[in-house]
């Protein structure tokens, strides 16, 4: 019989969370389709993939705040009902019964941090591609970049059909272009982008370093930039947010090529590390609310609970937006509140009385 206590209130805040989760991201998502309903195509299977994109996104971003709501709604409703005084009677104490509290919000954790490893971090640009009727929006010009000891630069991208356009490699050797290798178009297959035809044309110097004459080669099937996927090459354009698997794989290909770091950083702290306030703050506000109804002040609780979670979302989402735009270190700005919240729940948990 000891553990229905455990089912009981897993069950409890389960349910809650998957309330107030669903409320939230629901209520977000229908606010941004009225916003946008005149900007979408009629088609009724058009409206359902944005409002579905749409949830997603919002799901991603909301679901922390959806934990802590849920806790606050859980730890005060079952206070209200001296649930937990009931239990501590019986010789409960608070890590027991910490455990069953904290799992769904864990749980949820875990499962978005799985989501978010593959396709469904691009949800936000699905949802956008919807609302400008196409997907060739998303095309980016006028690309140059670093690539071993070239550059490269890119007339078009067009990271849907994985295809660039008007691709010209510079090689340099002692601070001179040696040859250059132009080619019409390249297709992604997967590790490398691959042309049936280029030209390359080569620069002859003399022993001084005086250019003397110019050399022309066609080539046949030309490889060129190793895991140089669609995604790293909008990301050092834009600096858009990466699922975790491409993030990670994207990180080895920026840092190989000694170029910036900081907005891969930025995306994946913010999926992998940002979040944890929630767990913190659920773990603060279990082990420092008093679990006696005559003791709380319930409108301050609900208050600095609820008010200060939103006032620390908003503090910590600016810090992040300061990072991504290279303003303060990721580590600065994202890593280390994170890390101060956490080793203060850390201690309340391990202050707390002995099992």
């Amino acid at each position: 019989m000891r553990s229905s206590y455990f089912l009981y209130i897993a069950k409890h805040a389960g349910k809650n969370l998957l309330l107030v989760l669903m409320a939230v991201t629901l209520a977000v998502t229908l606010i941004d389709y009225l916003k946008h309903a005149d900007e979408i195509m009629s088609t009724g299977g058009e409206m359902i993939l944005y409002l579905f994109y749409t949830w997603e996104f919002r799901l991603s971003q909301f679901y922390p705040l959806a934990i802590v709501f849920a806790a606050v709604v859980t730890y005060m409703s079952l206070a209200r009902s001296h649930f937990w005084v009931s239990l501590y009677t019986f010789g409960y104490r608070k890590k027991q019964l910490f455990v069953p509290f904290f799992l769904p919000a864990l749980a949820l954790y875990l499962l978005l941090l799985f989501l978010q490893a593959g396709s469904f971090s691009y949800a936000r640009e699905r949802a956008w591609d919807i609302l400008h009727h196409t997907q060739s929006a998303r095309i980016v010009d006028d690309l140059f970049f670093k690539y071993n000891d070239s550059f490269v630069y890119v007339k078009r991208l067009d990271p849907i059909q994985k295809v660039l356009e008007d691709v010209i490699v510079f090689t340099l050797k002692e601070k001179q272009v040696r040859n250059t290798v132009t080619l019409k178009y390249a297709r992604f297959d997967g590790a490398y982008w691959v042309t049936d035809h280029a030209v390359l044309t080569e620069k002859h110097y003399s022993d001084r370093g005086r250019l003397i004459g110019f050399s022309k080669k066609e080539l046949g099937e030309y490889r060129l930039l190793k895991e140089y996927k669609p995604k790293v090459i909008e990301l050092i354009y834009e600096g858009d947010s990466l699922s975790l698997r491409d993030a990670i794989s994207t990180y080895g290909v920026l840092k190989k090529q000694g170029l910036d770091t900081d907005k891969i950083k930025t995306s994946f702290y913010g999926k992998v590390f940002l979040p944890l306030f929630a767990l913190a703050v659920v773990t603060i506000l279990f082990f420092a609310t008093p679990y006696f109804a005559r003791y709380m002040n319930r409108e301050l609780i609900w208050i600095l609970s609820l008010g200060g979670t939103l006032m620390l979302w908003g503090l910590l989402y600016a810090l992040y937006s300061l990072s991504a735009s290279s303003t303060v270190s990721p580590e600065l700005a994202v890593l280390f509140p994170i890390i101060l919240l956490m080793v203060y729940a850390c201690r309340l948990f391990l202050k707390a009385e002995k099992v």
